[in-house]
């Protein structure tokens, strides 16, 4: 399921408050054109109706593709070096979810509550790039099985 919320955030540059959307989580099957975004940078993105500065929102985000079994959890890097309890506990959280939701749906999501199932990364440029490696790597991998 994808989550936005509405918040109220102001412009790092003129502090202008404004609302925007901002994504906290993204399914690729339901979103599609969300994916196109997130690869483009366009997701979670401040521009500034008053002055027109561009800013990265730097919240945490989760991407899924229950297709190709991936889920990566974006956490911006401040994160980590001023609260590593809350990235840890969070990410730990998570697992324990992933868990109930594969003894719910059963084969829907195998092995998914393993430690490793679920990638972290402090970087939006490292999500992108492991969402475009594995998406070639899952196409490389469907053309063998077809061809």
């Amino acid at each position: 399921m994808t989550i936005i919320e509405r918040e109220t955030i102001g412009c790092p540059a003129c502090k202008v408050e404004q609302d925007v959307d901002v994504y906290q989580t993204i399914n690729a099957m339901e979103n599609p054109e969300l994916v196109r975004n997130l690869l483009s940078r366009e997701i979670n993105v401040l521009t500034c109706s008053a002055c027109g500065h561009v800013a990265q929102i730097h919240t945490p985000l989760l991407f899924n593709d229950y297709r190709m079994d991936l889920k990566i959890q974006f956490y911006p890097e401040h994160l980590l070096v001023e609260n590593p309890e809350y990235v840890s506990n969070d990410y730990l959280e998570m697992l324990k979810q992933m868990e109930k939701f594969r003894e719910e749906f059963g084969l829907f999501m195998p092995d998914s509550n393993k430690p490793g199932s679920l990638l972290v990364v402090f970087s939006m440029a490292e999500m992108v790039n492991q969402i475009r490696f594995r998406t070639k790597l899952f196409e490389l991998e469907n053309q063998v099985k077809v061809g």
